[in-house]
């Protein structure tokens, strides 16, 4: 989700076991398009991903930041919906609709703010580019995408998530099916701290979204009635963290190790067989992947029967 102060065209940024806890409270049932629009005074839109013929009618702007050197065509654009007259703003709601059955968003976001466009796009750019602790670079926060932006609704607390609102009073993304989600205010006070000043631990669970994401695509793939939601998310970034301590350095091992989980029994690693992998990963340095291959889905299948019983639940860490 992040990259240094550069900027990489192709729009791919590099990227405590508790138990997973019920969904914000604060997330209502997902909206339309059309609510969204009557209610928002912008949008915001990814130009890596959306041709320029299907946007350049809209009153945009640039996202143009201080340490980035990329033409501003290419960086993310504030759209200006409440300049467009209000037939022209709900008729976008049919664009937005054949774009998701493209696979695309055509907005990342839509944001209600009463606040003037040039305060909204400052805040914006001040977010956009990031400083770790101990790291004088700047990198560079998708924040914007609805991917990670639905991420850091339950990565970081509420007064974090009011310092990047800011003035926005809410902020809607959509899903892969076409419904939105919001994210609104905690607080009716400003924050005295306008930056965000993530920690080392948001840090990391920030450069795991990447494989979070991939990895709970697959999962969608392989277990299609599996409710994609926080608790889900939760648990498979505890999984992801887990497998990064066994260690499982490779992405795809780590992947690996987080399906097995989700898909078979939450207990499975602790399985004699799948433990003796573990072990020949450590002791030989092979790749996790290539010691489970000869282990499909009827054998973890029966391996995770052997770990359910009357005293064994099978549940969720």
């Amino acid at each position: 989700m992040l990259v240094p102060r550069h900027w990489e065209d192709n729009g791919e940024l590099p990227a405590n076991h508790e138990p997973p806890s019920a969904g914000r409270d604060d997330q209502p049932s997902p909206l339309s398009s059309p609510l969204c629009l009557r209610e928002c005074a912008y949008a915001v839109l990814n130009p890596l991903v959306v041709d320029t013929a299907d946007w350049d009618d809209l009153p945009s702007e640039p996202l143009v930041t201080g340490n980035v050197d990329v033409r501003p065509h290419l960086l993310p654009q504030l759209i200006h919906l409440a300049e467009l007259p209000a037939e022209t703003r709900l008729a976008l709601a049919e664009r937005i609709e054949q774009h998701r059955q493209r696979g695309v968003a055509l907005f990342c976001a839509l944001l209600d703010s009463r606040s003037p466009a040039e305060r909204v796009a400052q805040h914006l750019k001040l977010h956009l580019e990031q400083r770790r602790p101990g790291d004088k670079r700047r990198w560079w926060l998708r924040f914007y995408d609805p991917c990670v932006f639905r991420h850091l609704c339950w990565q970081l607390d509420a007064d974090r998530m009011d310092r990047l609102l800011g003035p926005i009073d809410a902020w809607y993304w959509p899903d892969a099916q076409g419904h939105w989600h919001c994210r609104r205010h905690r607080s009716d006070q400003p924050s005295g701290v306008p930056h965000l000043l993530l920690d080392r631990a948001q840090w990391a669970r920030i450069d795991r979204l990447a494989l979070l994401n991939r990895t709970l695509d697959v999962l969608e793939l392989a277990e299609p009635e599996l409710e994609q939601d926080e608790t889900l998310w939760r648990w498979v970034d505890a999984l992801l963290e887990r497998a990064e301590r066994q260690p499982l350095p490779d992405e795809d091992d780590r992947q690996r190790y987080v399906e097995q989980a989700v898909r078979f029994h939450p207990q499975i690693h602790t399985h004699p067989t799948i433990h003796a992998r573990l072990e020949r990963v450590r002791e030989q340095g092979i790749s996790y992947t290539e010691a489970c291959a000869d282990l499909d889905d009827a054998r973890m299948a029966s391996l995770a029967a052997e770990l359910t019983g009357p005293d064994r639940r099978q549940e969720a860490p």
